[in-house]
Formats: C-alpha cells, structure tokens, sequence
C-alpha cells in the first residue's frame, strides 16, 4: 500500500504529517509505510495573497491538479491543507486514485466525540467559505470575531515563513479559550499549520487537530488495504 502526500503548504506541516504517519504505523507494530510526497513548489506571494488576504486561491488549483497527477503510482493521496480542500472534487476528478478528505474525516471525529457546538480556528479563506461546517451535520459553528479572525491569518502566514513566536502560541490560546467561552465543547484546529504552535496543553478546551486526524484516517486506510 503506497500512501501518496499533496505536500508543501506548508513544507514543516507536511514533514510533520510524514512523521505522524510513520509513527503511528510504528505504535501499531507496523513496518514503515510506502510514502510518495510531492512538495508542491508555491511562489511565496501567492502563498502570502491566499492565507493573510484570503484572495487569489483559485490560482492554486493547477498546482493542485498537476501534484494529484504526479502521485498517480500511490494507491491513496491526502492533501493535508484544510483551505486547498475547497477543490476537493475537482482534485478527486482529476486522480484515478482515491483521495481522502480532511474534511470528512473531521465530520467523522466530531459525530465520534458527540459534539454538538464546535469553534474554528482556520484562515480566513477557510472560515469565510464554509467548507468545514459544510460537512458537520447538527453541529453548531462558533468562530473568532473579525479583527481576531485577521489576526489568526496573520498568525498562520508568520508560521508558514518560520517566524512564529511563544506571544503569538498566548495569542492563538487565548482565541481558543474565548470560543470556549461561548459555548464551544471543542475547538477544531482548522489549518494544519496551527498544530505546529498550538497544542493540547495549552489551553483547557478540547482541542481537534485536524493533521492528527487526516493521519488516523490515512494509517486506517492504507491498513484496510493490506488486510
């Protein structure tokens, strides 16, 4: 079974994401898993435009499409980015492959865990588009204000360009306790770069790290397929 990885958005969360998985396999007793990543080369402007700005997001479309092509020797591919899934479909038209979705997969973690009022934290293409809540069924939807919502994008661009800070781990912790403080039973790390900086410990609401789940799913599958 070869696990194919749409990677690159950004590199250290795709790094994070191999190693997950190679773990994980590892605490099952598995051996190493077949990996085949693509790192897809994205122009740092572009990257800067989509996640602080929210704007030009279609122009990564055909990077997605040529990366899915290139993985076609992998007997499934994930894509762990919770933004690029707004082209989820057209990337799973374009594969003769099947690619999982983070997005139903976390439909999967929050039915599993019965919660029924979930906050997100997420960029704000992501938060703006809907995808996530699309897939949540009787699940209400909390999210940070506008001006913290700006300033989380800012936030995951500074961690994509390596420049994170431990202020800006009390900044993320302190929106994470404020939709708690609304209601939230859960907080869904809806960019998988946040995991890189924000973690369980430090805040006291559930935390859902979405990277963590798309690599239970992809272990999961690629052990379904062995079997």
């Amino acid at each position: 079974m070869k696990i194919g990885i749409i990677g690159g958005f950004g590199p250290e969360t795709t790094a994070e994401f191999y190693i997950s998985i190679v773990n994980k396999n590892r605490t099952l007793g598995k051996s190493h898993p077949d990996i085949l990543i693509h790192s897809v080369p994205v122009p740092f402007d572009l990257e800067k435009s989509a996640v602080r700005d929210g704007r030009d997001i279609e122009e990564f479309l055909p990077l997605l499409l040529n990366s899915v092509k290139l993985l076609q020797s992998a007997d499934i591919i994930a894509l762990p980015c919770n933004t690029l899934h707004i082209f989820i479909e057209d990337i799973r038209k374009a594969s003769r492959r099947p690619v999982m979705s983070i997005l139903e997969e976390i439909s999967k973690e929050i039915e599993r865990r019965e919660i029924r009022k979930i906050g997100i934290l997420a960029t704000t293409k992501t938060a703006s588009s809907g995808i996530l809540e699309s897939k949540l069924n009787n699940v209400s939807v909390l999210k940070p204000p506008p001006a913290s919502q700006s300033r989380l994008s800012e936030i995951i661009h500074c961690i994509l360009q390596g420049k994170s800070s431990p202020g800006m781990k009390m900044e993320l912790a302190r929106m994470a306790n404020e939709l708690e403080s609304r209601g939230a039973e859960g907080v869904i790390l809806g960019c998988t770069d946040l995991q890189l900086l924000l973690k369980q410990q430090d805040v006291g609401v559930t935390i859902i790290d979405t990277l963590d789940t798309l690599a239970n799913s992809v272990v999961m599958a690629a052990g379904d397929k062995n079997d």
